[in-house]
């Protein structure tokens, strides 16, 4: 399936679910746009790299490759930290007084 293909599919399936950017809409439209068009010159630039210097686009695509997993190991961590039932840094505090103070 070409790149334009893909937009076009893209293109209808966001047009058949509904927008919850409310407000937003016309700026996420935008930005979907945006990121479209740098996709497609990625991928054009990417082609004509590999063509020309294989071993380049070799080291960039162990390099995206190592960044992307760096990313998701740091996404991992935090959604971890983030669904702990108590936070390790959490200091518990007694509210009800069961441990009473010197004057007591």
């Amino acid at each position: 399936m070409s790149t334009e293909q893909q937009q076009e599919q893209d293109r209808q399936e966001r047009d058949r679910r509904p927008d919850g950017a409310g407000e937003f809409a016309p700026l996420v439209e935008e930005v979907r746009k945006f990121a479209a068009a740098v996709g497609v010159k990625a991928v054009e630039i990417g082609g004509r790299l590999r063509e020309s210097n294989p071993e380049v686009y070799g080291h960039l695509a162990a390099a995206g490759g190592e960044l992307l997993a760096a990313y998701r190991a740091a996404v991992a961590r935090h959604e971890r930290n983030w669904s702990a039932p108590q936070h390790a840094e959490a200091e518990r505090v007694d509210l009800d007084g069961a441990a009473e103070g010197p004057d007591k």
